[in-house]
């Protein structure tokens, strides 16, 4: 398998920690791409140039981050990071889903952040997403009883939510009243996976 990724994606970050979580990673070539460009390396696998993506072993290229760490899972006989009973497989799905989605959302006012000019934010579209990312935050960790005596992919999409807004927005309060987020958080940046996929200057 090929993963194609940027240096600068925390959400091809969250493929490649996955994969080391599922111990596939001797299975993995990771390939470093540039986007924006229609001579980039991503575009023969890719048409709309964006990463990650994921070409598999039979010849096929998944495109979108969730499904690249499902079809992941599929390949990992690693029964301690996938949950084995059905009923709990979900609720982490579910979760997860949401999770993914306020990744999402908090990678894409990053970006306008840091890359486009001040005059052109849009201060009622920036309150709006800060509203999801603090309602789904607080979802979570209403529900962290289901998983925080776990570890799985909520736990990196959680810790991958965390470390964008430690970044970017240091000056939002979204720790206040999240003792298991910020817990999950914590012990998620001592884990090997992620460390060894730190950005290298």
């Amino acid at each position: 398998m090929k993963l194609y990724y940027t240096v600068t994606s925390p959400i091809a970050r969250k493929c490649r920690i996955i994969a080391r979580e599922l111990n596939l990673i001797d299975k993995i070539d990771e390939v470093i791409t540039t986007t924006r460009s229609e001579d980039a390396l991503i575009m023969k696998n890719n048409p709309n140039g964006m990463v990650p993506t994921l070409e598999t072993d039979e010849g096929f290229n998944i495109v979108e981050s969730t499904t690249i760490c499902n079809y992941l899972e599929k390949q990992s006989d690693n029964k301690e990071f996938i949950p084995q009973n059905e009923k709990q497989y979900w609720q982490i799905y579910a979760l997860d889903s949401i999770a993914s989605q306020t990744f999402e959302s908090i990678v894409s006012r990053a970006r306008e952040k840091i890359y486009k000019p001040k005059e052109f934010h849009y201060p009622g579209g920036i309150k709006h997403e800060q509203g999801r990312a603090l309602r789904s935050l607080k979802l979570l960790e209403e529900e962290a009883h289901i998983f925080v005596k776990s570890y799985n992919k909520l736990h990196v999409t959680i810790g991958l939510c965390c470390l964008v807004l430690d970044n970017v927005f240091p000056n939002e309060e979204w720790k206040e009243n999240k003792p298991n987020l910020v817990k999950i958080y914590e012990d998620f940046k001592n884990k090997d996976s992620f460390i060894k996929t730190i950005k290298k200057d």
